[in-house]
């Protein structure tokens, strides 16, 4: 998840409007997970299919549904809808694990 932050921070981030036109399902052990498929603008008056990243237990945003997307200047192809609350979590878990074990290293803890 890093590295595919790494390209939004160095580079300026494009929002754009993309329209949901299927779901990218994947079955694993009996469980359904669901990723939206979107056209996105290629910055050159065309469009590309992209999947987004999140697996999700239910299709959505529906097909059909138009959504803001974001994406580095220059990499159409790596656009995803945002899920801030997700990448909060996620960091915020990652810096409390980092503070714990530097804690217990120090002998702070």
């Amino acid at each position: 998840m890093l590295r595919s932050d790494l390209l939004f921070i160095r580079n300026d981030t494009n929002r754009v409007q993309a329209k949901i036109i299927r779901h990218h399902r994947m079955r694993d052990d009996g469980a359904t997970m669901y990723s939206a498929i979107f056209l996105v603008p290629d910055g050159r008056g065309g469009f590309i299919q992209v999947r987004d990243q999140l697996y999700t237990p239910f299709p959505k945003p529906v097909i059909g549904e138009i959504v803001e997307v974001v994406h580095p200047q220059g990499y159409p192809e790596k656009a995803g809808i945002p899920h801030p609350w997700f990448r909060a979590l996620m960091y915020g878990g990652l810096s409390y694990v980092i503070v714990m074990v530097g804690l217990e290293i120090t002998g702070l803890g």
